[in-house]
């Protein structure tokens, strides 16, 4: 029986961890950069330590037993826990260290309006001794983990603000009407009435059922829904779909004559972006400090 949980313990929940999100033993040594050797002795230490077996593996691939899927999702809360727990008290004590957990939109990198990565540059240099975990996400997982206090903070388009997070306007993200070669209006020449465009099948963002307003252009049709840039962007080079991109993401493709912009005037509109932040929580001065930076480059 476990009477009690030790740092060695610990240590070990983390390679099982790696392990169940990896998919398996030998995609788990990359991440760990250990020996596949040496993680199934770590496993076979750790099923001994709890007196269960955690998985099976041979010929038919990785899975977890019953008792493996529960140990999982205890590991999981109790190493977020202590993680989160050393970083509220080095907070307490005035250090800016511990770690700081930050998820974006993916289309940041690039915008001239908000220069991103000039931020990450700053929180650097303001907080050397901070690891930096970023992720990119899309806007309803962002405020989900910032509700859980998963996440410190998130950078996205946010039109339903939800009860319970602070939102800090950023800038205004302007999207273009775009189609790929091979589109019938790609070669057009745009003498039609703009109304007309909407008849065209129009590549819809996943998140938010698809419902995203999308200014003056009121698509009739969407059978392809992405939840990134990258797959609206396919979806446009395809030729068989309209969508909206924002400048910097098409940029390349409209330079190499592949992509082509389509009634900006009238067909282009802009999303504010937000971070957003949980409220109810005392602040660790990593978070205290992240805030401060950010309102810099605030709208």
């Amino acid at each position: 029986m476990l009477t009690s949980v030790s740092n060695a313990d610990l240590h070990l929940l983390r390679v099982f961890l790696s392990v169940v999100e990896s998919g398996g033993f030998s995609k788990a040594q990359i991440a760990l950069n250990v020996s596949q050797s040496t993680i199934s002795t770590q496993m076979i230490d750790l099923e001994t330590r709890l007196g269960m077996r955690l998985c099976r593996r041979g010929r038919s691939g990785f899975a977890l037993t019953e008792e493996g899927h529960e140990v999982f999702k205890y590991a999981k809360d109790l190493v977020l826990d202590c993680d989160e727990f050393v970083r509220k008290v080095n907070g307490i004590r005035g250090d800016l260290s511990g770690e700081l957990r930050i998820a974006i939109a993916d289309s940041l990198l690039g915008n001239k309006v908000f220069p991103f990565e000039v931020i990450l540059a700053e929180l650097r240099e303001t907080m050397p001794a901070v690891v930096l975990h970023l992720s990119v996400m899309d806007p309803l997982e962002i405020e989900r983990l910032v509700l859980e206090q998963k996440l410190h903070m998130g950078l996205h388009t946010f039109p339903n603000h939800v009860p319970g997070l602070r939102y800090m306007k950023m800038f205004d993200e302007v999207q273009t009407l775009y189609c790929g070669q091979g589109h019938p209006l790609f070669d057009d020449d745009l003498t039609r009435e703009s109304g007309e465009l909407e008849e065209y099948d129009y590549a819809a963002r996943s998140y938010y059922g698809g419902a995203l307003k999308t200014g003056n252009f009121k698509p009739k049709k969407s059978r392809i829904y992405a939840g990134s840039m990258e797959g609206i962007a396919a979806a446009i080079l395809s030729g068989c779909f309209l969508g909206h991109l924002p400048v910097q993401c098409a940029q390349t493709w409209v330079e190499q004559g592949k992509m082509k912009p389509l009634f900006t005037e009238v067909h282009s509109y802009k999303v504010p972006f937000e971070c957003v932040f949980p409220i109810g929580t005392r602040m660790a001065n990593t978070e205290r400090m992240l805030e401060e930076v950010m309102l810099k480059y605030s709208a």
